[in-house]
């Protein structure tokens, strides 16, 4: 019987440790919000390095959870872990920086100029842009010049100041009006900061306009959130009534 229990004893810590090693893998790939107390991580890889080591040395399941429970008297709850559509978290980021100064040079987060913007809100989201508009113009996986074809997140780029035929600026498409064939992106602009426009609707970008780019992002974000509940706490229940 006891090996019966031994076995399933280390079927289950195996599980654990493939779970494990799923949540290390999701977390390095997609947690962009850092959600997850690092100190409550790093709190589960030691206590299962630690059972792991029990198991080596005792062979009697009851031993194993004795000492455990003296030496970590507290668990930890996942108390939420939901997928949220990235492109809307990059929206939401970008439009929290509403207001902020231009500054040409600045990448963030307290000024930007147009691309530092750009690549400032993407790189939260793990992609780094190239530094300047041109660049991120040049080196998007996909462009194209219908506004029929444009999603939320993607580049919208227009020439600069200088008079020539060149990108000098970039904004984020922050929501797409297909009936109107319209759509409106974010952008730091020299006179006003981080502000959102109407595309078409000003002569200004509408004259200058170069076309939309595309970076492929992760279709969602994975969120975690968590907390170490110690086993000494009590929890009063009351009941529902007058």
């Amino acid at each position: 019987m006891s090996k019966i229990c031994y076995l399933c004893a280390m079927i289950i810590r195996q599980i654990k440790k493939c779970l494990l090693l799923i949540f290390c893998t999701t977390f390095s790939l997609f947690v962009q919000a850092q959600e997850l107390d690092s100190l409550i991580f790093n709190t589960i890889v030691t206590d299962l390095q630690t059972i792991d080591s029990l198991y080596a040395e005792h062979n009697d399941t009851a031993v194993v959870d004795s000492i455990i429970l003296s030496e970590r008297p507290y668990r930890i709850d996942t108390l939420g872990s939901y997928l949220l559509p990235l492109v809307d978290s990059l929206i939401c980021y970008a439009e929290s920086y509403y207001g902020c100064p231009y500054h040409y040079g600045s990448k963030g987060p307290n000024s930007f100029d147009c691309s530092g913007f750009t690549g400032f809100v993407f790189s939260h989201f793990g992609l780094q842009l190239p530094s300047s508009s041109t660049y991120q113009f040049r080196e998007a996986p996909f462009t194209t010049e219908c506004i029929d074809s444009v999603r939320q997140g993607d580049l919208i780029f227009f020439m600069g100041r200088n008079g020539r035929k060149t990108v000098g600026h970039v904004g984020i498409v922050i929501d797409v009006d297909t009936a109107n064939h319209s759509c409106r992106f974010i952008h730091a602009a020299t006179h006003g900061g981080v502000i959102a426009t109407k595309f078409p609707s000003y002569a200004y970008y509408n004259q200058r306009f170069m076309g939309f780019g595309r970076y492929e992002l992760p279709e969602y974000l994975l969120y975690y959130k968590t907390e170490k509940i110690y086993l000494d706490e009590t929890i009063e229940n009351t009941s529902d009534g007058e």
